[in-house]
């Protein structure tokens, strides 16, 4: 996002609540506990409760850095429910230079119903909302800040390491809507309109290397309404190690994103290019 921010500080009761929780919002993939594995052999209990903590050195969503391209904390929990239902809350660090005024912090809540379909694939419809505690997009003409927080509505197949995953913006996507096209991004936008209707498709292959690793390919194509300067594509390249309920993960990523909207700058004035490519390292525990 555009304008500077402060340097970012971080509470000990917001990273418990991270570390409370499974990071929905994070780019690498969970491993499966020893517990779930062994789970699988006998019939699953009506109620479930998992999580995860992860430690990374960049947050990437969608390809873009959240983190203004430094280390971010994640965590969450998911609630599995009768009939496929579940629920789940997931919280990461964020930089203040990209979401202005807030904790520096992501809240994410979600619920949705996934079922076995015919031919090995598995099927998943749900709900997603964004939150980000105290931030607000500046607006243009002057008045109150515009909250970034969205809700976007998913559908999502998967067959053996495939995975296709089709999300749609129900609300103006990351508070950008007329009032803010001036001021949302590092530079003014030449759309107008509301974004809500914007899209993002996620496709994923998980190729296991004998028992040492899994090697991972992402391609994804944000689509923002009303503002195709800012729509792009990103692709990630991973290989990732598990032992007992720890996985390390090393990944190449990058963007298509245009730099001049896609970057952010601190409280010195030092900009970062939020979209370029680069490595990402994490560290996650599953339990």
């Amino acid at each position: 996002m555009a304008a500077a921010g402060a340097v970012p500080r971080f509470s000990l009761a917001a990273l418990l609540s991270l570390a409370a929780a499974s990071c929905h919002a994070q780019a690498e993939t969970s491993p499966v506990s020893a517990a779930s594995a062994a789970a699988q052999e006998s019939p699953a209990p009506a109620y479930a409760l998992t999580g995860s903590v992860t430690l990374l050195s960049d947050y990437r969503f969608r390809g873009i850095s959240q983190s203004w391209m430094g280390p971010a904390l994640q965590g969450g929990l998911e609630l599995s429910l009768p009939r496929g239902a579940y629920l789940g809350v997931s919280g990461s660090s964020v930089s203040r230079h990209s979401y202005l005024d807030g904790r520096a912090l992501e809240l994410d809540l979600y619920g949705g119903w996934r079922t076995e379909l015919p031919a090995g694939w598995t099927g998943d419809i749900g709900l997603l909302h964004y939150n980000y505690p105290g931030a607000r997009v500046p607006r243009g003409d002057g008045g109150g800040g515009v909250r970034y927080d969205t809700t976007e509505a998913y559908l999502a197949a998967s067959h053996g390491g495939f995975s296709a995953k089709w999300s749609l913006a129900l609300t103006p996507y990351f508070g950008l809507r007329d009032s803010t096209a001036a001021t949302a991004f590092a530079e003014a936008l030449p759309g107008s309109g509301s974004s809500r209707g914007s899209s993002y498709l996620d496709l994923n292959y998980q190729h296991p290397l004998g028992d040492w690793a899994v090697l991972g390919l992402h391609a994804g194509h944000t689509q923002v309404r009303n503002y195709s300067e800012l729509s792009y594509a990103d692709w990630r390249v991973s290989l990732a190690r598990s032992w007992g309920p720890w996985t390390a993960t090393l990944a190449w990523a990058g963007t298509s994103a245009d730099t001049r909207y896609y970057r952010a700058a601190n409280a010195a004035g030092q900009m970062q290019s939020l979209g370029r490519s680069g490595w990402v390292l994490s560290l996650s525990a599953a339990f």
